[in-house]
């Protein structure tokens, strides 16, 4: 929809006098902070102008989600493993008809005719086109011009009002305090969405905070060889993982064997620019993988224009892919990988535009994407992918994400809607798996929050201050995974600690999401013998709320293919594929045995700990003190410990 700047701020123009919220209304949203925008005072907005507003209709039996979740995935449970379709969770979560029959109600009555309304599929969204006027009056607010210190113009409202009685059938309506709508400088002076920031692009080059971490590059022929050449084995023999992490070292640690069936299915998730080089592939194929042949490549499902570009090549554009695919795909081999790359070039994107391409309802439920945090799809940008992809992959029975953000970055109400979707894929039958980050009790950049439990989303550089927790780890519908080493100096054998080499395990508890009942009887008995003497101005020790990470696996000395050179590479990024891949390796036998795959497993693993390598050495320091440490049974370091595939296996092969 294309505006003319005249008509927005022709100061002599007709306005509307927004009405003050009366006793029957409610105000639904307000803005906390202007940030860098400040309101205009010289100029009014055009009351005549027409705005296209969506309401977003709350969703229903949200209540009742964890339970229905917790039903399906308990190991007790006589429905363990009965996994609901696609359509039956659309529908389950659907706004109900009382929500649509109560908003158009009283849309009616406020003068908005229902010949002007448009009731989306699955009764998410209500859409119509009101002027400015008409907006004003019927949510008791008044829209202003801000503009922002680069310049860009913006239209909004400070907070708006609904009556009492929708507060709960409501979840969101647009546009109205969200700077999601920014007056382009162009000639034709389009209202375009605005660009997510920099440090929530999960791909973006300049957000390390998740990216693995480079270490030394070993250079020459004894490091990374050809087809045809020898593989350097004294270098990579099981004496040396200690120094050098391969597929093989994971094997002998984690008791497991290369693969050999290729019945499931595992998803790795990366994000543009992000993108690896299949030259870095067939290089690690023919030093550390010999059994897959040379040009192999993962499954593509790319979503929102999401490209392997190969036009700029570093460690911050490959390393982070390489290091995922190289792993995953040679420790499930045969087993066929496939990349969600997600993101065009021009916009980048967010968790939430991966998982749109996933479930349909995603795009709409809840509100839909959020522009502040998300990127906007179609890309009104040249160059910008025209399509918004939703619900056009069936998701991999286990999917594994390398990247996250800080709990504080974003907003409760994003975080429980996200988490949300987490837990409906639990339902499908996915298993969802994130890194817990690579600060230890810190945020991305090792920053710390300058308030108790995080309010107010401001940091300092690290040197003080409270813990600040990671997301989406800390959503209890994902398995958190964690980071350990191996003793420096000791044996494959020998039992690992809490990874503190380059990089420390990112653990600690959340300030949103409250403690799921799977971990309640660990993490008790962890604050019951190992209670941290840090106060309630360092973490959020009210009890109550959600540990992380859940499990770990290795995450130091990494030898990975980087832009034709060997590198050594840390962080919880190497953690999570590998986690996923142990996973992937029980569906297959799953599979085979004619069952489902295992879905979501956190249940399973708290209710039978001892099939999990416990560490009791090491912690993770950040924010000017040393953190948590890593004890006997769950811990924010570690969690439950990493995997032990012989004694994982029976286990899930026991279940329906």
């Amino acid at each position: 929809m294309r505006f003319s700047l005249i008509a927005l701020v022709g100061a002599l123009a007709a306005t509307a006098v927004a009405l003050p919220a009366s006793v029957s209304h409610i105000i639904h949203e307000k803005r906390s902070s202007l940030s860098r925008w400040v309101a205009r005072t010289d100029v009014r907005p055009n009351g005549s102008i027409r705005l296209p507003v969506r309401i977003g209709l709350t969703q229903s039996n949200l209540d009742l989600g964890h339970d229905i979740l917790m039903d399906i995935a308990d190991p007790s449970s006589d429905n363990y493993g009965k996994h609901w379709t696609a359509k039956q969770i659309a529908d389950a979560f659907a706004p109900s008809q009382e929500s649509v029959d109560m908003v158009v109600e009283w849309l009616e009555e406020s003068g908005i005719e229902t010949s002007r309304l448009i009731l989306s599929p699955g009764r998410n969204w209500l859409t119509f086109d009101a002027t400015i006027m008409e907006v004003e009056s019927l949510l008791h607010t008044q829209y202003k011009f801000y503009a922002h210190e680069s310049g860009q113009g913006h239209l909004a409202c400070d907070e708006y009002s609904v009556p009492r009685k929708l507060r709960q059938h409501i979840d969101i309506i647009m546009p109205t305090v969200h700077f999601d709508t920014k007056i382009a400088s162009g000639p034709e002076n389009e209202l375009k969405k605005r660009s997510m920031p920099p440090s929530l692009q999960p791909g973006n080059p300049d957000n390390t905070g998740f990216k693995p971490k480079q270490g030394e590059i070993l250079s020459g022929p004894d490091f990374m060889t050809t087809p045809d050449a020898a593989v350097p084995a004294t270098v990579y023999s099981l004496a040396n993982c200690n120094q050098y992490i391969t597929p093989d070292c994971l094997r002998a640690l984690y008791n497991f064997t290369n693969g050999t069936l290729a019945q499931s299915s595992y998803g790795i998730v990366e994000y543009t620019p992000e993108a690896y080089i299949q030259t870095d592939l067939n290089l690690f194929y023919s030093t550390l993988a010999r059994e897959i042949p040379q040009g192999t490549t993962p499954t593509l499902d790319s979503i929102d224009g999401g490209v392997n570009q190969q036009t700029t090549q570093s460690f911050n554009d490959n390393g982070e892919s390489d290091l995922d695919l190289q792993y995953a795909q040679a420790l499930v081999y045969p087993q066929k990988v496939t990349l969600y790359q997600t993101g065009d070039l021009v916009e980048g994107a967010s968790f939430n535009n991966f998982l749109d391409a996933l479930d349909a309802s995603y795009c709409t439920s809840g509100g839909g994407d959020n522009p502040n945090f998300d990127g906007t799809y179609p890309d009104p940008n040249p160059g910008g992918y025209k399509k918004h992809d939703c619900g056009i992959y069936t998701p991999a029975s286990v999917i594994s994400t390398s990247y996250g953000s800080n709990e504080a970055d974003l907003t409760p109400a994003y975080e429980v809607r996200q988490c949300n979707e987490y837990m409906k894929l639990g339902m499908a039958g996915v298993t969802i798996i994130y890194s817990s980050g690579d600060n230890g009790v810190a945020g991305n950049g090792a920053q710390c929050c300058t308030k108790a439990k995080c309010a107010g989303g401001t940091y300092n550089a690290g040197g003080s201050g409270t813990f600040n927790p990671s997301f989406p780890g800390t959503c209890p519908y994902v398995t958190s995974v964690g980071a350990t080493q191996i003793v420096p100096g000791a044996s494959v054998t020998a039992p690992e600690e809490a990874c503190e080499t380059v990089i420390f395990s990112g653990g600690g508890f959340s300030n949103v999401f409250a403690m799921p009942s799977y971990q309640s009887t660990a993490v008790k008995s962890y604050f019951t013998k190992h209670k941290p003497t840090y106060t309630a101005t360092q973490y959020n020790n009210s009890q109550t709320v959600r540990g992380y990470p859940d499990v770990s696996a290795n995450g130091a000395n990494y030898v990975v293919a980087v832009d034709g050179n060997a590198t050594l590479v840390y962080g919880t990024s190497a953690s999570a594929p590998v986690f996923g891949s142990i996973i992937t390796l029980i569906n297959e036998q799953r599979v085979a045995a004619g069952k489902g795959a295992v879905g979501f497993i956190n249940p399973t693993l708290y209710a039978n700990p001892s099939m999990l390598n416990d560490i009791t050495a090491g912690g993770n320091q950040g924010c000017g003190t040393a953190g948590f440490t890593a004890v006997s049974g769950w811990d924010p370091v570690t969690g439950l410990g990493t995997p032990n595939y012989q004694k994982m296996l029976p286990v899930f092969m026991a279940l329906p």
